[in-house]
């Protein structure tokens, strides 16, 4: 099942549509051609001039990349651009969720989750925790009501927003929201004793690595944790680099929960 077709069970009721794409943030624009086909993308773009107008404005960055898309279109009637529109909505449709209806993604994201796949490897006691990629913050409210401060780092406008008003309502007072990537925390070095992320590392691994070094402080621990079996596989690229860079895979089972994880020492 491709991944377009799993967002689509996953969200039935969700009908996007093409002007979904005019609420994508920037860094959401610049991973655009990497994200959907190529082909389905340059039609998409060659119907919707004010779309790709507002794509470059939005994001500069990607011009040359919508250019090349466009450069291998041909000319001539376009076929079947409904569909190519569809095509390209259920490719980004967790974007698309983000942005219309993220309490659906924190009912519906599909990731099973315990705070114990964690606490077994470290306890998260009166520590300062980094929720990185934190999404709709399912991670971080689990460790706030052991953390002393839990940072929740999320680069959607939209999914912080929600964070912040989930935490109000629960009157969790020790979780704080900031705009950032895994690659670019916007915090002290040395200054997380455990940094977690949930399906949220391997989008630019070599600076994300760089970063969790610089953040949390020598002897914290970074664990990076995962809600299906294919990283826990030897042979899956990412699993490779993060044992490559040091880190231990881990799986937690509770009945028939299954968490697997990559877990390191830092400064080790």
């Amino acid at each position: 099942m491709g991944y377009a077709d799993l967002l689509r069970d996953r969200f039935p009721d969700l009908n996007p549509v093409v002007d979904d794409l005019f609420l994508l943030e920037a860094h959401q624009i610049a991973e655009l051609p990497d994200r959907v086909p190529a082909g389905d993308l340059g039609v998409v773009l060659r119907a919707h001039p004010r779309l790709h107008r507002f794509l470059v404005t939005r994001c500069p960055a990607a011009r040359e990349s919508f250019a090349q898309v466009l450069a291998h279109q041909p000319d001539g009637p376009m076929e079947d651009l409904a569909a190519c529109e569809q095509a390209v909505v259920w490719e980004i449709a967790d974007w698309i969720v983000y942005q219309r209806a993220p309490q659906d993604y924190d009912a519906h994201a599909g990731v099973d989750w315990t705070i114990a796949a964690v606490t077994e490897v470290t306890p998260l006691t009166d520590k300062v925790v980094i929720d990185a990629g934190a999404g709709t913050g399912r991670v971080a409210f689990d460790a706030a009501p052991m953390a002393r401060h839990v940072f929740a780092v999320e680069p959607v406008a939209t999914l912080r927003q929600y964070v912040r008003d989930k935490a109000a309502r629960r009157q969790v007072h020790n979780l704080f929201v900031l705009d950032g990537f895994l690659h670019a925390i916007p915090l002290p070095t040395a200054s997380a004793d455990v940094l977690l992320t949930c399906q949220a590392v391997g989008w630019n691994l070599p600076e994300e690595m760089a970063e969790i070094d610089r953040v949390v402080t020598p002897g914290g621990v970074a664990m990076h944790l995962f809600g299906t079996p294919d990283v826990a596989q030897p042979h899956h690229p990412l699993s490779r680099a993060l044992q490559q860079h040091g880190y231990h895979p881990r799986t937690y089972q509770d009945g028939t929960l299954t968490v697997h994880s990559y877990h390191k020492t830092i400064g080790t």
